[in-house]
Formats: structure tokens, C-alpha cells, sequence
């Protein structure tokens, strides 16, 4: 069998046992992969670099990454089911039944499973007798959560970027105020209201920390309910009333002046998978953290944090080569990598809000030039 059979079959099988899969098919083979993908969304998620056909949770919500071959180029999809076993709690080699039955004891002795398939489908499946390595599965866990369960939160943390993180509860305000509103009209309160023209990545942040509903009209989450709960009882009906209070924070931060509303943002916060696993890291490297000493935690703990938080969209693909290909060190030590790959707003607005919701010590020093002027050593992060 060749592997877009194969691969068909697999989704097939997938599908009986109620796992939540993704895959990967490069646009170059959409046609040939034309049937996987009526009923599988597509995913950008690494591990070590690559990108697994198939990844996703399984009935048990342990995460399960496949490599997906045909009867050929089996040696090289061993390979690569062995390295996601550092990123999937189980990993499979699946091919041509006959093919992958001569590779199964090797293969399960690793600690990666096998699934033969033939015309009529699946014709085994041997789970792995036993998983060896799993170092970055919480982070490639946290990122199926963004994609699979995006229900609850509407994006990645790289759409949280406004330096002041009250923003984020301008949205809060109105709907709880006036009820379901469409995005325009979201918007324009918050200009016509809140005195504010960055309406539009307000809303887009709301829903990101999923404190929004995600059709229109918007509406409140269980979880924009209760932020709106706190604001009321804190005085905040009004966007007016949040707009004073955000002038009463300037020079200062959300969490010194305005502390319970410093912990329900902080709390908003870290339910978002990929920004919990920032905190982490963060707090792991503390409480004074050298910021290229945080990019290589991330590098080699958290990758896909890194990639989708800390790159530019073009830095994010030099990124993933360097991780492929075992050249890590370069995303920390060499600063013509990291300086080329890096968002600048990382080490301004990520700074900022991380310093208002009291994960950062007001102390710490962003940096707003460019970052090719940036120097670390003098501006470390200090962990509250």
C-alpha cells in the first residue's frame, strides 16, 4: 500500500477508538491527501522539529503522535517515531502491514508502537510495551489544548499584544453592560467608551484568555463572567470606571495599585495553556532571569512556546530548521540567530504585562529600541 492509503485507513481507526487527531500534509500534497483532509483539521506543532502526520489525544487524553508511511522508507519513519517520543506520552510507526511486521519487536522494544494496515483497514495495532522519553509532551500537550479545545481559548498568546494587560477587560465591561455584542459594535464602545483605538486586538486578546465566546455576537465565557463578577465588585461597571482606574496605573502597575485586579488578570492568564507554560519556565529560571538563559529552557523544554510566543513568522521557520537539525544552541548563544528571529515586542509588551499582572517585579526593565540594541546582561527579568 502506498502512505496516503495508509494514512486514510489510519483516520479511519482513529475515529472508532474516539481519538482527537490533527495532521500534517504539506499544501504541495492536498490533492493526494484530499480524503484525510475532508475530515481532519491540519496542525503546525513540532516536536524536535518535525512535524508528526498525525497528533492528537487519545480517548484517554494522553497525547499520541503517528508517523505515517506506505510499504517504503520505513528506516526513515522509525526514526522519526523515535524522536516523537520526546514530545507524545505514545508514538506509532504505521505503513503497509506486511512492511512494518518485520520492524515490530525492534520497534516496541523502543517503546514505539506499530500499525499495519491493509486494504480493508487496520489490521494491527501494537501499542508501545513502554514510553522512554517524553521531555517536551507537557508543551506539545499544551498547544493540542489551544487547537483542539479552542472552544475555550481563541488563539495563541502571540495575539495578547498590548503592553497593558486591563485592555484585555474592556470587553468584559461593555458586554456584561449592554449584553451580546457583534465585534464592530464591541469596538466602537470601547472607542466611543474607553477612549481606546486598539479596539479591535482588545477584543481579539479577549478572546484569547477566553473570556469571550467565540461566535458573534460575543458573549461571555463562564470564565468572562466571573472576571465581570470581580470588576463589579470592585467598582468597575463602566468603561469609564476602567478607564480611571487604567490612568491610575500609569508610572505604576496593575498588581501595586490595583492588586485583586492584578490576580484576576494573572489568574486569566495562566488558564491559557501556552502562557501557563511561560510562567513555568519563567518561575523555574528565578527569581533573576537572563533572558537568553529563559529562551533556552524554552528551546529545549517548550519548544512550541517558543516558536508560536517568542518568533516572528519568519524566524519561527529558521527556528524549527535549527531545532531539526540538532543546532539548538544557536537560538541562545549566537546573537545574530536570536536577534533575527525574536519578536522585539517580546521584550517590551510581553514585559510589561508580565511586570501589571505581578509575574515580574516592577524593577524589571523592558526594552522598547530595536534589538539589535538590546543587551541582556543589563536588563535581566526578576521574577516576583
Amino acid at each position: 500500500m502506498d502512505e496516503p492509503a495508509v494514512f486514510d485507513r489510519v483516520v479511519d481507526e482513529l475515529a472508532t477508538r474516539n481519538y482527537e487527531p490533527l495532521v500534517h500534509v504539506p499544501a504541495a500534497h492536498d490533492d493526494s491527501y484530499a480524503d484525510v483532509l475532508d475530515r481532519c483539521e491540519r496542525h503546525e506543532i513540532t516536536i524536535r522539529g518535525r512535524y508528526p502526520d498525525v497528533l492528537g489525544f487519545t480517548d484517554a487524553d494522553r497525547v499520541f503522535a503517528i508517523e505515517v508511511k506506505g510499504a517504503t522508507n520505513l528506516l526513515r519513519g522509525m526514526g522519526q517515531a523515535l524522536t516523537y517520543q520526546q514530545g507524545a506520552h505514545v508514538s506509532y510507526l504505521a505503513g503497509d502491514a506486511d512492511a512494518v511486521s518485520q520492524h515490530t519487536d525492534l520497534l516496541r522494544a523502543k517503546g514505539v508502537g506499530v500499525i499495519g494496515v491493509e486494504d480493508a483497514g487496520v489490521e494491527a495495532w501494537h501499542p508501545p510495551a513502554s514510553a522512554e522519553a517524553d521531555t517536551e509532551v507537557v508543551d506539545v500537550e499544551g498547544q493540542l489544548s489551544v487547537r483542539l479545545r479552542g472552544n475555550e481559548f481563541g488563539g495563541d498568546v502571540t495575539t495578547l499584544s498590548l503592553a497593558q494587560p486591563l485592555n484585555y477587560l474592556a470587553s468584559v465591561v461593555a458586554v456584561d453592560r449592554y449584553g451580546p455584542l457583534a465585534r464592530d459594535e464591541l469596538v466602537d464602545a470601547l472607542a466611543d467608551e474607553y477612549g481606546f483605538g486598539a479596539g479591535g486586538a482588545a477584543v481579539s486578546s479577549a478572546r484569547t484568555l477566553g473570556l469571550l465566546t467565540s461566535g458573534q455576537p460575543y458573549d461571555l465565557t463562564e470564565q468572562g463572567e466571573l472576571s465581570a463578577t470581580v470588576l463589579r465588585g470592585y467598582g468597575v461597571e463602566e468603561l469609564d470606571d476602567l478607564r480611571l482606574v487604567k490612568e491610575e496605573t500609569h508610572g505604576s502597575t496593575v498588581a501595586e495599585i490595583h492588586r485583586p485586579l492584578g490576580i484576576l488578570l494573572r489568574n486569566a492568564f495562566a488558564r491559557h495553556p501556552e502562557f501557563g507554560l511561560l510562567l513555568d519556565a519563567l518561575r523555574q529560571e528565578g527569581p533573576r532571569v537572563h533572558f537568553l538563559d529563559l529562551v533556552e529552557r524554552l528551546v529545549h523544554e517548550y519548544p512550541n512556546v517558543f516558536l508560536s510566543a517568542f518568533c516572528t513568522e519568519r524566524g519561527a521557520e529558521r527556528a524549527r530548521e535549527l531545532i531539526e537539525t540538532g543546532k539548538t544552541r544557536r537560538l541562545y548563544a549566537d546573537p545574530s540567530v536570536w536577534r533575527d528571529v525574536i519578536r522585539n515586542n517580546v521584550l517590551f509588551n510581553f514585559v510589561q504585562q508580565l511586570k501589571h499582572v505581578g509575574v515580574l517585579a516592577p524593577e524589571t526593565r523592558s526594552h522598547s529600541g530595536a534589538i539589535d540594541e538590546y543587551d541582556p546582561d543589563e536588563k535581566p527579568w526578576i521574577v516576583e
